[in-house]
Parts: structure tokens; C-alpha cells; sequence
């Protein structure tokens, strides 16, 4: 769920500040201390928490996303000049483009990007990087079943919707809404018919059917014609066993979900009032707690309402004597609540939204399958996707970019090498009208062919149109691109590749992600990618797991040489006094902001949702930091993009058009409550009503180390006496909560893009798993008319926003379309924050690293990681 970041290589990414704390790895046989100065073995680099999935189309992280990055290089860079961002390209650069050129035809009203592609390129394995890998790409991000965080499809791309919907339509989002609506329709439908058989089973407390049970009951069950339709054209092909898979997939991805919130809950009750209990010492306990196999009674307040500060009694609701390690109280739980709440795994757990995902992209498939006669596709390229170089009318011309004559490849070598010197590949994407995001959209990092298609039924034959993606399926998605070892080991042609602790070549996934710590070592084909590159200086570079609250330690322990922490006092005093001992820091602002997000679809009422902001003390969140490098917000974007509003003076503005108790660097309590109990009534809530539980989530492993802690403390405290029953719990497994939508109110903080276009995190047809954080889903089938008319409001802001290119009227539609995002009450925007990069000069050399006035948000220290050194 994300906003693109230009990160090391152009990745999409998301950022949650103040993850999980895990133990380090130590250090290899043969390393040195960190800070002796001695030879070093590795580069050690911190990381915060990994999801694991290190898939170059589908990662969602921004610490996964780096972690992929080291291996890729993209098409395009950017480069900060003279305090604006321009396209980077040519030999100079880690990207597969030599020249580029842009241009609108103000009588066609199109535009033309021109990518002149390098010859010689190898990936880390030696197979060359050609034209057929770029399309490759290209097919994979704009097919109509791709589900990952690229937004590439939302470009007007000349005959792009006609290709993703198999029919000849203009290039407008018409069609692929009304795909998508029934596709959901039908994962709906699919969803429901296990719901359905399950709530056969009545009985006088409720449902029941264990495992057993279902089985002989979907076996003998007659399946419905919209339960068919939705996983085939061919109804005969559709048989029981097929809703047997789905109920064992179903409890597959359940019991995974338990294994998530096992490791969530044993961090999360670390702080009081559950710290002093002895019952909450064990992890179990806190497990059962949070599936709700434990009680918890209350003291009493003044007023006879429930003190969530002092427990008065534990009681265990299960037996605790047979029940005594993980595996066991994972089992006991999975085996209850699938023969006791079959229909609510299927309706409210993140369960539900993972199944909800895979079998709408299932839909797709049939929906656009239906189109397909024999295989054979109506549309089988776009239009405006053309390589020169495989096109009879253009392949052997002469064309000029940037003032440069190119003879466009005339034939190609059997491995898709341009055959004769030369000679280019030349890649022409026209869309219609102007859009400034889509060259950022064609900035993606160009993963090979042969590595991440291998398995597909359709091979690479460019002036056929055919280009190693499956249209249209799902199992290509998720059996080819998405196969086992494509997720876990990343390839490409990027600074560094793959390796395990041996530095051995072909690693496993276990090997290269293997007790907290990734292993790289230089990728010796880099060179190849521009004559102005060279490999690595550095050969060995491991990312190890560490807590932003322990960075700094582990910097001076010499366990890591380079960190990102918090710019907390503390740790800035710290860093000062770590100088004499040859430690160094740069800062910059940072490209992000921190935010308070609520999901629609956990918290379906509006006017609670404005309720739980009017609790917000946002203002306390920068006490956490160093004095001076954070500052309030008062608008979900960073305060480093162009289109943040500025008020009359030149300074940010404050007035969001939404009055909450927050604004103007001030919080008011007595006013807040007011708002909240205003709000209440609005809802038809009163104090008791179930639907104000809410749990607040701090991602993390410590309450307190964080930012928005006090914010958090303080709004649960102010609610719980409006007679809510709100908990602040820490989550290590945020992230991974966030990305299926399984979060009620958390805090975090966005990593923000080059381009402020809000289409990926913010528009109701993004696929991008902000979407389901927020619970778009949820609002569009089931939100009030008002909230669909907000949603709708707000992505035709978006949309017009993306048809100019003039700055001063983007700046107005976002500030216009940012009102709509407060007025959903979805998001919260907090602090925007200064960022710190921390390194150890005596295993770094210094003048390898950039200067403190090269520094800028839009950059990282790494981003040229193959021109670091190692201090003598």
C-alpha cells in the first residue's frame, strides 16, 4: 500500500516508522569489530522489519523494495538539480536507457516518450538485457489481472484499454471500472456460497461445523450458478472439488493469519497496565487475549465506568494446563473458530480481503477469458507500445533524440541482442494528452524476462505479439511471476546479486533471508550497464534487522556500519558524541510525512471515524523528536512537494477546510470532547455501544518508541471517558496487517513520491493496497451515499490534476482533493520529520560517501552504494 518512492533504484515503497525490534545476527567468522578500523568482510546496513517478499513487481514495502533494488536497475533515475527533479539517463547513470526524449503534439493532442535502449547490458547471470525484457515488463504491470502496487495502468496509454478489456473502447476508465465491479460482484458471489453452506449448521448457541463436517457437506453439495460463473466460462468445468480447494485454501491462509497475530500479540502488551500482570508475562496469554480466550475485568472509575489503566482480574478462558506452547494455542484457536466462526474468517479477518483479492483477479480472468475465442486474443498488443527496432515500417531508420542521430536495429541475434553495432532499440509509448507522472510510471526497474517468466506457456516473439506475459490469468501472476523463488531471491542487473553466508552463487530463499539478516555480494556484470559505471568497490554487503531504537547502539557496537534512526535528542546527543570515536551523520528532510489512518471498512461510520480525529492530540507526536526537525501538518502530503499549500505568506497553510481540535498548533480538550460527543450523536452512538471498540495500533514492538505514542495515549483516554473502549496496542506485524486491510486506526508514515499525483494511494480504481487499508472496497459497495460521492469527488480531482502540467493548477486540484480525503475521514496527517543517516567512518571512507550539501530529500547516501569504499 503505497506511494512510489525513488528509492536506490526507482522503487515502489511504503514506509512505517518505528518497527519491530529483533535480535542481530553478530557478526561472520573472520569480521572485525565495527569500529577498530581493521578489514572489513562486509558492509553491515540496518534494515527495519522485512515482509519477505522481495519481488521486484509485487513488493510492497519500502524495506523489501530495497532489498529488491539492490539487484534491478530501471529504465529511468531522477536527479536533483539545482533544486528540481529531472529524468536521469545515459552512460553515466544505472539505467537501462542511453537517450530520452519527450514530446506533445499539441494537434494530436499526444505525447511521445522516446527510450533509446543501451546495447551490451547483462543481468547478474550473464543472459543479456534487450527490448524484449523492457516488454516484458511493460505487459506485466499493464495486464488486467495484475494486482501489485504499480499504477502504470492508470496512464493513458494509446490502446491500452482496448488491449486490458479485449474490446475496442476509447481510453477512458469506464470499462475497466465496470470489469472490475463485477469481477468483485463475483468473488463476492464465490465468497458467499462457503458462508452460505456453513450457515446450513444453526444450532441453539450459534453455527457449527468443523472440518469434517463442511467436507461432507461441500461434497454433497449443489453448487450455484453464480458460484460457477465465477471461476470459469465453462460451467461443466466447475465441480465440487473446487469449493473443496477454496475451503482448504480458506484455512491455509486463517491459520497463517494466526501465526501473524501470535507474533503480534507477544510484543504487545509489554507496557502497563498488562506489564505489572504476571499473567501477561507469558506469550500465550497475550495470544489468547487478543482472539479473545482471555478476560479481562476492570477497576472502576469515579463515574462507575470501566479505568482501562488498572486491571482488577485475568481470567483464562481456556485450559492453560493444556495449553502450553504455540503450536498448541495456534491449533486450539484455529480448530474453534473454523467450526464455530466460519463466516466471520470469510467476512472480517484479513482472511476474507486476501481470498477477496485472489478471486476477483480469478473474475478478471473469466470476465476478459469470455472475450477469447480459442486462445486467440482480439487485441493482442497496445497500440502505443511500439519497438521500433521490431516494427517493419521503422526497423533500420534514422531518428534523432536530443539532438543525436540513431539508427534504429535493423535484426536481431537469437538471444533478442541487437545484431549489428551500431544499431539500437529504440521503445516508443504515446499517450494521449499530457500526463507529468507518466515518466516516473516509466521509470521501472527492468526485471529479466527469462528469470521472472520462466515456466509461462507464451514465449517472447515481439513482431508476433507475444511477450512472455499470459493475458489475462491468474496463475500466470501467481504460479510464474510469483512462484516460490521468484518472491524470495531477486535477480536483475543492479550493483549487487544474491548471495548466503558462504557468498555462494544460486542461493535459496532461506539462505539469502536467514535469521535477520539479506546477503549480497557485487554483481561483476554491472559494468555492462553504462560506460561511465563501474562494479562495486565494495564485494560483500549484508542488510541486517534492526530497531530504530536500537540503531544507534548497534552502530557503536560495531554490530551494523550504517543506520537510519530516529532524530530523537537522545540519539542525535549520541551521534555527537560518537564523532570522536569516528562515527558520522548527514540530515536532510525528509520525502514523507508521518500520518493517523483509519480503515472505513473495520470503522464504517463516517462520523465515528471524524470522532476518533478529534481525539488527536497531534502536537504531542513532536515531542518525540529532536526540537527543530519536526514540525506539525495540516495536509496528507510532505511538505517537500511543490503542491504542498502554502498560505498568503509562503509558509504551509493550516486551513484544511476541516475544523478539528488539532489545528493551528493547538489542541483544545473540553473543545475536542465536545466534537467527539457531537459526532457520537450523529452516529446514533452512545457510551457501551459495541461499535466504539477500537483498538489503536502502534507499529512496533514498543509503545513508547514512537512517535505517536502520547497522541494515541492521550485520544484513548479522552474517548474511554465519552464511554468508548478504546486500547494503544503495539503490532510488530503492522505492515503486514495494513497491506490485506486488517487494521481499525494505526499510525505510520508515508514514504512520498517524486511527483505529488495522489492516484496511487487515493483514487477509488488504484489497486495499490493503500486502497484496502483504507477500505475502499467497503465504501464503495457499502458506504453512504455521501462517502461514494466524496470518493467520487476526490478521484476526478485526481484525474484532472493528471491532465496538466501546470504546477499552480495541480496545486490547486490536490489542495481541493485533499479536503475530500479529510472529508472520508481516512487519514490523518501529523508530522513531517527530518531524517538521519549514521555511518562508521573508520569501516567507510568518507570521500566515498556524499557530502552533506550533495544531500537531499529526493536522495539517499546509497544511492550510488556501488561507489562506497572501505576505509583503509
Amino acid at each position: 500500500m503505497s506511494k512510489k518512492i525513488v528509492s536506490l533504484f526507482l522503487c515502489v515503497a511504503m514506509l512505517v516508522g518505528a518497527m519491530a525490534c529483533f535480535a542481530g545476527c553478530g557478526k561472520k567468522d573472520g569480521d572485525t569489530d565495527g569500529n577498530t578500523g581493521s578489514k572489513q568482510d562486509a558492509l553491515v546496513i540496518m534494515t527495519e522489519q522485512l515482509d519477505g517478499l522481495f519481488n521486484p513487481f509485487y513488493s510492497t514495502s519500502a524495506t523489501d523494495a530495497t532489498i529488491v533494488g539492490m539487484t534491478q536497475i530501471s529504465m529511468l533515475t531522477a536527479k536533483y538539480v539545482n533544486g528540481s527533479i529531472e529524468v536521469g539517463y545515459g552512460e553515466d547513470e544505472a539505467v537501462a536507457v542511453k537517450d530520452f526524449m519527450q514530446n506533445y503534439d499539441q494537434a494530436k493532442d499526444q505525447t511521445v516518450y522516446t527510450f533509446v535502449l543501451k546495447n551490451g547490458i547483462l543481468y547478474s547471470d550473464g543472459h543479456p538485457l534487450t527490448m524484449e525484457d523492457v516488454l516484458f515488463n511493460l505487459y506485466v504491470y499493464l495486464d488486467p489481472v495484475y494486482t501489485g502496487s504499480s499504477t502504470m495502468y492508470s496512464t493513458k496509454i494509446q490502446g491500452l484499454t482496448s488491449y486490458r478489456n479485449q474490446e475496442n473502447s476509447s481510453n477512458d476508465s469506464n470499462a475497466d471500472d465496470m470489469i472490475s465491479e463485477r469481477a468483485d460482484t463475483m468473488a463476492s458471489a464465490r465468497i458467499k456460497e462457503l458462508i452460505n453452506l456453513f450457515q446450513q449448521h444453526k444450532t441453539s448457541s450459534g453455527y457449527y461445523a468443523d472440518y469434517e463436517t463442511m467436507k461432507n457437506a461441500i461434497n454433497a453439495h449443489s453448487l450455484s450458478s453464480g458460484y460457477k460463473s465465477a471461476i470459469s466460462n465453462d460451467p461443466s468445468e466447475v465441480t465440487n472439488a473446487n469449493l473443496l480447494a477454496d475451503y482448504e485454501n480458506t484455512l491455509k491462509k486463517f491459520k497463517e493469519e494466526l501465526g501473524t497475530d501470535y507474533l503480534s500479540a507477544q510484543d504487545s502488551y509489554t507496557e502497563e497496565p498488562y506489564k505489572s500482570r504476571e499473567e501477561f508475562q507469558n506469550p500465550i496469554v497475550c495470544f489468547m487475549y487478543t482472539e479473545g480466550y482471555v478476560t479481562v475485568e476492570w477497576e472502576k472509575d469515579e463515574n462507575g465506568r470501566d479505568d482501562k489503566s488498572r486491571i482488577k482480574n485475568v481470567k483464562l478462558g481456556y485450559n492453560a494446563n493444556a495449553i502450553t506452547t504455540q503450536e498448541q494455542a495456534i491449533e486450539h484457536v484455529y480448530n474453534d473458530k473454523i467450526s464455530s466462526q466460519l463466516d466471520q474468517i470469510l467476512t472480517y479477518w484479513a482472511t476474507a480481503q486476501e481470498l477477496k483479492t485472489e478471486y476477483s483477479a480469478k473474475a478478471k480472468e473469466v470476465l476478459l477469458h469470455a472475450n477469447i475465442t480459442e486462445g486467440q486474443l482480439k487485441i493482442d498488443h497496445i497500440s502505443g507500445i511500439v519497438s521500433l527496432g521490431h516494427n517493419s515500417a521503422t526497423k533500420g531508420t534514422t531518428g534523432t533524440v536530443n539532438g543525436t542521430d540513431y539508427k534504429v536495429a535493423s535484426a536481431h541475434n537469437a538471444d533478442g541482442t541487437v545484431a549489428n553495432d551500431g544499431e539500437y532499440d529504440v521503445l516508443q509509448i504515446t499517450i494521449d494528452g499530457v500526463d507529468p507522472k507518466a515518466v516516473w510510471n516509466f521509470a521501472f526497474s527492468v526485471a529479466p524476462q527469462h528469470y521472472y517468466g520462466k515456466g509461462s506457456a507464451v514465449g517472447v516473439d515481439i513482431e508476433n505479439n507475444k511477450f512472455g506475459v499470459e493475458f489475462g490469468s491468474f496463475s500466470f501472476m501467481t504460479d510464474i511471476i510469483q512462484s516460490a523463488t521468484n518472491i524470495k531471491v531477486p535477480m536483475g542487473a543492479g550493483a549487487y546479486k544474491a548471495t548466503n553466508r558462504d557468498n555462494a552463487d544460486n542461493p535459496s530463499g532461506s539462505d539469502f533471508y536467514k535469521d535477520n539478516v539479506v546477503y549480497f555480494k557485487a554483481n561483476n556484470n554491472f559494468a555492462t550497464v553504462g560506460s561511465g559505471l563501474n562494479n562495486a568497490k565494495i564485494e560483500k554487503v549484508r542488510y541486517q534487522i534492526v530497531s530504530a531504537s536500537n540503531a544507534v547502539s548497534a552502530l557503536n557496537s560495531g554490530e551494523v556500519h550504517y543506520i537510519t534512526p530516529q532524530l530523537t535528542t537522545q540519539n542525535y546527543d549520541q551521534l555527537e558524541s560518537m564523532k570522536a570515536n569516528g562515527f558520522n551523520y548527514l540530515q536532510t528532510q525528509q520525502l514523507g510525512y508521518g500520518y493517523i489512518g483509519i480503515n472505513a471498512a473495520k470503522v464504517p461510520d463516517v462520523n465515528i471515524r471524524k470522532a476518533i480525529l478529534s481525539a488527536m492530540n497531534t502536537t504531542l507526536a513532536l515531542d518525540y523528536y529532536r526540537p527543530g526537525t519536526a514540525e506539525q501538518i495540516y495536509w496528507p502530503m510532505s511538505t517537500v512537494s511543490w503542491a504542498y499549500p502554502k498560505g498568503d505568506d509562503g509558509n504551509v497553510s493550516k486551513d484544511n477546510g476541516k475544523n478539528y481540535p488539532q489545528l493551528n498548533g493547538r489542541f483544545d480538550r473540553d473543545l475536542a470532547k465536545e466534537y467527539i460527543l457531537q459526532y457520537m450523536n450523529a452516529a446514533g452512538v452512545s457510551a457501551g455501544d459495541s461499535k466504539l471498540k477500537i483498538t489503536l495500533t502502534i507499529a512496533g514492538s514498543n509503545l513508547q518508541d514512537h512517535p505517536t505514542y502520547k497522541t494515541f495515549r492521550d485520544a484513548a483516554q479522552l474517548l474511554n471517558e465519552c464511554g468508548w473502549d478504546v486500547d494503544v496496542k503495539p503490532d510488530t506485524q503492522a505492515l503486514t496487517k495494513l497491506n490485506t486491510g486488517s487494521l481499525q486506526v494505526w499510525a505510520a508514515a508515508w514514504g512520498s513520491a517524486l511527483d505529488p499525483d495522489m492516484y496511487q494511494v487515493y483514487h477509488k480504481n488504484s489497486t495499490a493496497t493503500s486502497t484496502l487499508a483504507w477500505g475502499y472496497p467497503s465504501i464503495k459497495t457499502s458506504g453512504s451515499d455521501e462517502e461514494k460521492a466524496t470518493l467520487n469527488r476526490l478521484s476526478d480531482l485526481i484525474d484532472q490534476a493528471r491532465e496538466t502540467n501546470d504546477q499552480a493548477k495541480r496545486t490547486e486540484l490536490y489542495e481541493k482533493a485533499m479536503k475530500e480525503v479529510l472529508e472520508l475521514a481516512i487519514e490523518l496527517p501529523v508530522y513531517q520529520r527530518s531524517v538521519i543517516y549514521a555511518y562508521n567512518a573508520n569501516v567507510l571512507k568518507t570521500e566515498s560517501m556524499p557530502s552533506a550539501d550533495e544531500l537531499n530529500p529526493y536522495s539517499s547516501p546509497l544511492d550510488r552504494i556501488w561507489e562506497l569504499e572501505f576505509a583503509e
